[in-house]
């Protein structure tokens, strides 16, 4: 007969549960947008930037980073995570982490 396991699945659960939930608290106490905020305004800034002011389902052959970028901040600017407003510095800091993680 297998010994249990010293660790149920079913508290594995819980200590997951517990620690993206203390995640997402300390994201919104810093200001920080939540991570699919954060890849929708990355795409829709890309999807912008793209498709320029032709308007004609032309897509532009390059785009600027600076300038998906800047469109990306513009997507997140006045949006708040979970009732608390986003932080500028809290938003260029979760952006720089989405686009080059640091190293762990």
């Amino acid at each position: 007969m297998p010994h249990p396991p010293t660790v149920s699945a079913r508290a594995r659960r819980e200590a997951d549960r517990d620690r993206k939930r203390a995640e997402r608290a300390a994201r919104r106490e810093a200001g920080a947008p939540d991570p699919r905020a954060l890849d929708a305004a990355l795409v829709d800034a890309l999807r912008d930037a793209l498709q320029g002011t032709s308007g004609h389902g032309a897509l532009r052959p390059s785009v600027r980073l600076d300038d998906i970028l800047r469109r990306a901040l513009g997507h997140l600017r006045g949006r708040t995570n979970g009732g608390v407003p986003l932080q500028r510095e809290a938003v260029h800091q979760a952006l720089s982490n989405r686009l080059a993680p640091p190293a762990v």
